[in-house]
């Protein structure tokens, strides 16, 4: 019974290691979050959110961005960016975060 027992334990294990394996693919496409506008890859969305929390929040309330419109918006982050000292990058990151929820035009 023991011999019977370790021939078919070699027999699955043989089989399981002779088997075709599958490859796991990944997915080299970042999630994206679409807009009216534009569409904005979720790592942007991410940044900016936390460009916004940080730098912005320093100083003042934060705001939705469903309490404006994107072109209520820009004129809010044009004039603040450089008291926030915001890069040009930065800016473009929090423009990408607030144009997601912001209300439609």
């Amino acid at each position: 019974m023991k011999k019977q027992l370790a021939v078919f334990s070699i027999a699955v294990l043989a089989a399981y290691a002779c088997s075709q394996k599958t490859a796991t693919t990944v997915s080299t496409s970042e999630p994206t979050i679409k807009t009216e506008s534009a569409t904005v890859n979720h790592e942007r969305y991410l940044a900016g959110k936390t460009i916004y929390d940080a730098k912005c929040g320093r100083c003042h309330k934060l705001y939705e961005p469903q309490t404006g419109n994107m072109t209520q918006w820009n004129k809010w982050i044009d004039r603040m960016a450089p008291k926030a000292k915001l890069t040009e990058e930065e800016t473009a990151l929090v423009r990408d975060y607030v144009s997601v929820n912001a209300k439609p035009m």
